[in-house]
């Protein structure tokens, strides 16, 4: 794997030597692993914190503010005598998970509500002998921002705690990238947050395959070969390209294209009554274009994201079909999953 290192990180395998630095720069501590520790290896985890907690570099905060079945809203009104604005924040919006910034008073209160899994989060100090109260977010990220996130939480990096917002294609079909912020806990305080972004390259497989009539074997190769193309933004005219080449071809496929035409009804993958572990088996964003394959019969093909209701997967969905009886009837289909192999590119700020 080729890598390459993105403005903003050459020179971060000097952080090392200053450890006060290192700790100023919090986006570049993490960089610097995220290239020195990870980026030469296959990735075992499939978003940045997952890999450096993996490592044991990032270690999750900690838990304890609640008695056994108590709430958190009650442990803080009852037990940590929370000031009357949290004590009015915590019934409006009741908190379902509490975790301590490392070994400070602080503690982030999350919850996530809705199909796009919006977050409402507050950070709390409940100091010993002291009321608990409300400490400002770093600057107060639009609820927006908070929707469809792949991590938030309360982290350890080498021993500074800070809040980690990360966005890692959640929801989407975009794998490519992740954005970071990083805000370090001081005194009691956030420091403005740095950003962070990480590239990656991208393997795609195919994890299922069925076939009627039709041989698998090369299929799949073929499925896989199309997918990394329609990653690459090819459109449905260059992936048809040269399928058809005479007039019996044109007019059979022609046929099936205006069959699929009249059908209204979102298309799923076609599984021959197998049942896969996923409910990712609607075609998202999909193209049809022609298919030759080597048995010589021209085929309609189906392609796009995986996809659920409006989420998408980076996942890929290929379903051929064939004219049978005047009606198109699914003659094969592969699930391509798609994973990120390995980080490419970081870029602080």
């Amino acid at each position: 794997m080729q890598r390459r290192l993105t403005a903003g990180l050459v020179g971060l395998a000097l952080l090392a030597a200053s450890d006060a630095h290192a700790r100023a720069d919090m986006c570049g501590v993490v960089a610097h692993h995220l290239w020195s520790d990870i980026a030469p290896l296959p990735l075992r985890e499939q978003t940045p914190l997952a890999e450096l907690t993996a490592t044991g570099m990032a270690l999750p905060g900690g838990h304890g503010l609640t008695k056994p079945g108590q709430s958190i809203a009650d442990a803080l009104i009852n037990d940590h005598a929370a000031d009357e604005p949290l004590a009015r924040t915590l019934r409006d919006l009741p908190p379902s998970e509490a975790t301590r910034f490392g070994e400070t008073d602080l503690w982030l209160l999350d919850r996530v509500d809705g199909t796009l899994g919006c977050h409402t989060a507050i950070v709390i100090a409940a100091p010993a002998g002291a009321p608990a109260h409300e400490v400002g977010l770093p600057e107060a990220p639009d609820p927006t921002q908070l929707c469809g996130l792949s991590a938030m939480a309360a982290v350890s990096i080498d021993g500074t705690p800070a809040l980690w917002i990360e966005q890692s294609g959640a929801f989407s079909n975009s794998l490519a990238q992740s954005k970071l912020s990083l805000a370090v806990l001081t005194d009691g305080a956030f420091t403005p947050p740095c950003t962070l972004t990480v590239d990656y390259a991208i393997a795609e497989q195919a994890t299922h395959a069925f076939c009627d009539g039709v041989d698998c074997v090369p299929l799949i190769s073929t499925a896989e070969i199309l997918a990394m193309r329609l990653g690459q933004g090819e459109t449905a005219d260059s992936l048809g390209a040269g399928a058809i080449r005479n007039d019996e071809d044109s007019a059979g496929y022609q046929r099936m294209v205006d069959l699929v035409s009249e059908n209204k009804q979102q298309a799923e993958l076609p599984t021959f009554g197998v049942a896969l572990n996923t409910p990712y088996l609607s075609f998202a964003d999909q193209v049809t274009f022609s298919l030759r394959l080597d048995d010589g019969r021209i085929y309609l093909a189906r392609m796009g994201h995986a996809g659920f209701g409006w989420r998408q997967s980076a996942d890929t969905l290929l379903a051929l079909y064939r004219l049978h009886d005047d009606q198109i009837v699914p003659a094969a289909s592969v699930y391509i999953g798609a994973r990120r192999s390995g980080i490419i590119g970081i870029s602080a700020q």
